[in-house]
């Protein structure tokens, strides 16, 4: 790093934290924070940056004059996770399918994408083809994509997706496992292909923004690679067009596949009469990025013991790499500095107001969500309190405070007890609870709470709802968001962040904290819910 690039950090730094010390109130707080968390000089914040670096530094700081005292490792604020990372030679990729006739070549970066080897500089793959529908195993939904096919040995060909008539959360868990399910039932490689009803929500062409980029496993004590089976020597992924001419390929109707899974029919797994071989090179290095944690211990003399644990992604994706786009710095303001700024500024509000909770609050601002939930997933694994001792997570990703509205979504509450203090603190703010506008997306099973969900702990998030209750000139709305900037170098400073939303959404998500914290029982699953099966005995 030059000494101008840090003489300008140390600068900004200054003018912040004199900024800070002179503004008062929540909104002039927030847009402080997030005047520093969004900035250019921390180039996107990704795990393992020094970007990323600054930023964890600079929330360690701000707990400490909160008055919250060190959760991390020996004693600090840091919980230092060591990352293994993997990254593909994109001259490498090679990947051919035959009928023994008849030949297709996908050509990378046009047709096909391929992930670096977590365990290889070099794999070999050959093997038959065999049709297994979702790839999903799913015990609980009575749904298996096994019947009747034998895939040990064999490259597994999967559709992107789930079952159209599967329960959102409970199918998005089983899609998130199907590398697993893979790995169980002997697949030795993956060849996923797109559908027309993915595409539509995530399309083909998209993924190519990151597929460049390292693909990132935390590391256990022994050095191991974390969720990186060494089995699955090569796993790539085809556009609708490409995956078209593979059934083609086999004698099989792609088409007639498509209408059976979108009218909710079950996909007929079956060999297809095709073998492959498949080839990449990959370059690995390490690297160590931290979760930071502070406690405000409770002050009930038994409560304090249980822990309610509040959670927001301090990264982002960084800089991105051969872009045409003249701003190639993505910022993440709403991604996630927003959440952090919250999660601060709940501290700050606990602080000032010397409010005494029952039970303590774990502040964890946890690194490598972007790169698949890694720092809260190794915070599940490796928790820095005994597990069984937290009794509830909030989480805060990506709330979008660009827009005013009197509705919150809140993912989670249908699954436990926890609704019942989510809907107080609405009613506190005379706002309203309404249901997921988009189950599709499956956004309960998609940020960090969903680590600690599948360690068993009861766990909530809000977002605004749809409906606009303020309309503005420049405002843009959760949609617009989600379509134009999420995850672009246009999430930044310039969007029109409505600060005074910002406070009260602070209010919100303080009061929801307080309320579970004070809660006299413990929090708990439904008995009807999915979920409760997570439940640790």
């Amino acid at each position: 790093m030059s000494n101008k690039i840090i003489t300008s950090i140390a600068a900004a730094t200054i003018s912040f934290f004199v900024a800070s010390s002179c503004v008062a109130g929540s909104p002039d707080r927030f847009e402080a924070h997030m005047n520093l968390l969004a900035s250019d000089l921390l180039a996107g914040r990704d795990t393992g940056s020094i970007g990323h670096d600054f930023t964890s530094l600079y929330i360690a700081s701000e707990l400490q004059k909160y008055g919250v005292k060190p959760g991390g490792d020996d004693g600090s604020y840091y919980q230092m996770i060591p990352f293994k990372q993997s990254s593909i030679d994109i001259a490498s990729p090679k990947l051919m399918v035959t009928n023994g006739t008849d030949t297709l070549e996908f050509t990378f970066m046009d047709d096909m994408l391929m992930s670096p080897d977590m365990n290889y500089s070099e794999s070999q793959l050959d093997g038959e083809l065999v049709f297994a529908g979702f790839g999903i195993d799913a015990p609980y939904l009575n749904y298996s994509d096994y019947d009747g096919i034998d895939i040990k040995g064999k490259i597994a060909v999967v559709l992107v997706g789930m079952p159209g008539d599967f329960p959102s959360e409970e199918g998005a868990h089983y899609w998130r496992e199907s590398t697993s399910a893979l790995t169980a039932k002997g697949a030795i490689g993956v060849i996923a292909v797109h559908t027309p009803v993915i595409e539509r929500l995530f399309r083909f062409e998209r993924r190519k923004f990151s597929a460049r980029s390292p693909s990132t496993r935390w590391l256990h004590p022994d050095g191991t690679a974390n969720n990186a089976s060494a089995q699955i020597r090569a796993s790539s992924i085809l556009s609708v067009e490409a995956g078209k001419k593979l059934f083609d390929l086999a004698g099989m109707d792609f088409d007639a596949i498509v209408d059976d899974i979108e009218n909710n029919r079950k996909p007929k797994a079956q060999a297809m009469g095709l073998t492959a071989t498949a080839s990449l090179k990959s370059t690995h290095s390490q690297t160590q990025s931290p979760n930071v944690i502070g406690i405000l211990e409770g002050s009930d003399p038994d409560l304090k013991n249980e822990y309610v644990i509040l959670t927001a992604h301090s990264d982002h994706i960084g800089i991105s790499k051969d872009s045409v786009l003249k701003d190639t710095i993505n910022n993440g303001a709403m991604d996630n500095a927003s959440g952090v700024s919250t999660l601060l500024e709940i501290a700050y509000e606990l602080h000032k107001s010397g409010a005494k909770l029952k039970r303590s609050l774990i502040f964890a601002f946890v690194t490598g969500e972007e790169k698949g939930l890694l720092g809260s997933d190794y915070y599940g694994h490796y928790p820095t309190v005994p597990l069984a001792q937290i009794v509830a997570n909030v989480n805060l990703d990506m709330p979008i405070l660009t827009y005013r509205t009197n509705q919150m979504v809140v993912y989670g509450t249908e699954h436990s007890s926890l609704k019942s203090s989510v809907t107080d603190a609405l009613a506190r703010h005379n706002m309203e609870l309404i249901p997921d506008p988009t189950p599709q997306q499956a956004f309960f099973v998609r940020s960090d709470q969903y680590s600690l969900v599948k360690q068993g702990i009861p766990a909530v998030y809000m977002d605004p709802g749809p409906d606009v209750t303020e309309e503005t000139e420049s405002m843009i709305t959760a949609d617009v968001f989600l379509k134009t900037h999420y995850h672009m170098p246009s999430d930044d400073l310039n969007l029109p962040i409505d600060y005074v939303w910002a406070a009260k959404f602070v209010d919100v998500n303080l009061e929801i904290a307080k309320n579970i914290a004070n809660l006299q029982d413990r929090p708990s699953w439904n008995e009807d819910s999915f979920f409760k099966s997570f439940e640790k005995n």
